[in-house]
């Protein structure tokens, strides 16, 4: 019942979302004796909405599939998608392999390590993108060295470097976020059961700790699903990637752009996200099922 009541609350809503954020410019407006400062019009922000809300039930408004289903339009598709899944799977390398060897590290060691990924995690995504154009370019013009290709050319679109630099900080995010529940679950009684009947570390660690952490990991792997996707933006806008985000940009800035045609580009896109992040959390309900240990 739960969800049969769900599904179309969350469907409703995201409707309501889009036209909110459709709307939404209307409620400002210049003021014509004070051009310099911003008005509020509520009526003009309700009559949008509802403007808006009007032509969901226009017939002409539902042909959404002719200009989706072009060549130029799956290709852009298919290669961001390429890019957001092979961002999350080097994250979940990353970040796992920081974190095993944090645990392994002894106790001054593993201060400064978390003194790195502190100080990484209130870096901005766009600085952190910037420097690395910055560093590669330094490389290439003083040395002729090119490590990867970094932009979109010729119909030949990069996978390595965008994969890299969208994975980077959710990669530590990921890896500082692990080190808190490994951590967390060391402290507990299985763990000094397993050490005092003379288990290794490594043998807690991959047997037993590892086993016990994914339902708690997998809630949380969301927001790292979310951090990657945010970051896609950048990274396609900044390396002049020809991806699926260019292809939303041009129908926002359509003028008078069907509502119907939005919710349908930007739903398209985000199934298959929803999917895995459906995907991670069944994996981490079937761990919690049979969560425990067996010495």
């Amino acid at each position: 019942m739960k969800k049969i009541i769900h599904y179309p609350f969350l469907f409703l809503t995201s409707i309501a979302g889009l036209l909110f954020f459709m709307a939404f410019p209307r409620l400002f407006n210049f003021r014509p004796s004070e051009s310099e400062h911003l008005g509020m019009q509520l009526s003009g922000f309700i009559k949008a909405i509802e403007a808006t809300a009007v032509q969901f039930f226009k017939p002409e408004s539902w042909g959404v599939l002719e200009s989706w289903y072009q060549e130029t339009v799956i290709d852009r598709y298919t290669y961001s998608l390429e890019l957001i899944f092979f961002s999350l799977l080097f994250t979940i390398f990353i970040g796992s392999v920081i974190a095993y060897l944090f645990m392994n590290l002894p106790y001054k060691q593993r201060i400064r390590v978390k003194n790195v990924l502190n100080f990484f995690e209130g870096i901005p995504d766009l600085l952190v993108i910037f420097m690395m154009q910055l560093f590669l370019f330094m490389l290439y013009r003083e040395f002729n060295i090119r490590l990867v290709t970094m932009y979109g050319l010729a119909g030949k679109e990069p996978i390595i470097f965008p994969m890299i630099i969208n994975s980077l900080l959710p990669s530590l995010f990921f890896a500082q976020y692990l080190i808190k529940v490994m951590e967390e679950e060391f402290e507990k009684h299985y763990i000094l059961l397993g050490q005092a009947k003379g288990l290794s570390k490594l043998q807690l660690l991959f047997s037993h700790l590892t086993r016990n952490i994914v339902p708690v990991v997998s809630i949380h792997f969301k927001t790292i699903i979310f951090m990657v996707l945010t970051t896609l933006v950048l990274v396609e806008h900044m390396f002049v990637l020809d991806g699926y985000i260019k292809e939303l940009n041009k129908l926002l800035q359509i003028q008078n752009s069907s509502p119907v045609h939005i919710f349908f580009y930007v739903g398209v896109f985000m199934l298959p996200v929803i999917l895995v992040e459906r995907f991670v959390s069944l994996i981490g309900k079937k761990f919690g099922s049979v969560r425990g240990m067996d010495i």
